[in-house]
């Protein structure tokens, strides 16, 4: 259930409308080389509840996907905004054939990222609710 979860979230940015954009977007643990380093994301499944309904015999999975956006420091909001706004086309209210349902959105501010002053940093938060029979 938790891997078909990966998938069905990490699906959703194959899509052309986030690649024609040309951001990339990493997992959250990812330790290789980034290709730019002045505008990237990385990306967080966090299930953190879980049920089985015993009457129809579903199961479900609650939770949190997290995209950390990195971004060139000194520019002001307005990329993330723009990054947040391609996220909520791929993400925000959506149901996928899946069992994904994705509920609203909302971002919070990180500011100068901790590691590299040069890069600023927010993060766009979306919850899910997964379904599995």
């Amino acid at each position: 259930m938790y891997a078909t979860l990966i998938t069905a979230v990490e699906s959703q940015f194959a899509l052309s409308d986030w690649t024609t954009h040309a951001i990339a977007i990493y997992p959250d643990n990812y330790q290789g080389a980034i290709g730019d380093q002045n505008e990237f994301c990385r990306l967080n499944i966090l299930p953190a509840t879980s049920r089985s309904l015993t009457y129809s015999g579903e199961k479900s999975l609650s939770g949190t996907i997290i995209v950390s956006m990195f971004v060139k420091s000194g520019e002001g909001q307005r990329r993330v905004a723009a990054i947040a706004d391609i996220l909520d086309g791929l993400l925000q209210h959506k149901t996928l054939s899946s069992g994904l349902g994705l509920g609203a959105s909302f971002v919070t501010i990180g500011g100068l990222d901790s590691k590299n002053t040069a890069l600023y940093s927010a993060q766009y938060i979306v919850p899910f609710t997964y379904y599995e029979e």
